[in-house]
C-alpha cells in the first residue's frame, strides 16, 4: 500500500482516499507550527482556513482535514483561559503604563487611563475570541495527539461531505 502524505497547501483539502490510517504513523506538527497556525486562525492539524461561520460561530471540523474541534465536552473552556489571559495581560500592560506616568507627572489624571482600560476590557475578548479558540485547539492538539479513531472520523466526515 502507497503511504500518502499530507499537502503543503493548506487550501487544498486532504481526499477522503489520501487519508488512511497510515497517518496515525505519520509525525504531526510541532508546537510552534501548530501555535502559528492557531494564531492565524489555521486549524492545527493541516494549517487549513475557513474554520469559521461568523466571528464567534466555528464549524465543528476543519473543511480541509476533517479534525474536530471540539474533542470532548467542555472542550472549549480553555478558549476562554486564552482570552482571558490574553485580556489581563493588556489590562496590566495598562496599569503598568498608567503608574510609569504618574510616577513621571503626579498630576496625570485618572480619566484616560479608565477610558483605555474599559475598551481594552470590552474589545480584547471580542476581537480575540475567534483567534482564542484556533489557539486553544492548537494547544490541546500539541498535548494530546489525535487517536486512531479521531483520524478515521476525520476521514469519514470528508467521505461524507464529498
Amino acid at each position: 500500500m502507497q503511504h500518502h502524505h499530507r499537502r503543503d497547501r493548506p487550501e487544498e483539502p486532504i481526499l477522503p482516499d489520501e487519508l488512511d490510517p497510515d497517518a496515525a504513523a505519520e509525525a504531526p506538527a510541532t508546537w510552534d507550527v501548530m501555535l502559528k497556525r492557531g494564531l492565524r486562525k489555521r486549524c492545527p492539524r493541516c494549517g487549513g482556513g475557513h474554520l469559521f461561520r461568523s466571528w464567534v460561530r466555528m464549524k465543528e471540523r476543519c473543511p480541509h482535514c476533517g479534525f474536530k474541534f471540539e474533542r470532548e465536552p467542555g472542550f472549549f473552556i480553555g478558549a476562554y483561559f486564552v482570552n482571558f489571559a490574553v485580556t489581563e495581560g493588556l489590562l496590566f500592560i495598562t496599569v503598568i503604563l498608567f503608574v510609569a506616568v504618574k510616577n513621571n507627572n503626579p498630576d496625570a489624571g485618572l480619566i484616560l487611563p479608565l477610558v483605555i482600560a474599559a475598551v481594552i476590557a470590552v474589545v480584547a475578548p471580542i476581537a480575540g475570541y475567534p483567534f482564542a479558540r484556533t489557539i486553544w485547539s492548537a494547544i490541546d492538539l500539541a498535548m494530546t495527539p489525535l487517536e486512531l479513531d479521531e483520524i478515521l472520523a476525520a476521514r469519514d466526515h470528508l467521505r461524507e461531505s464529498c
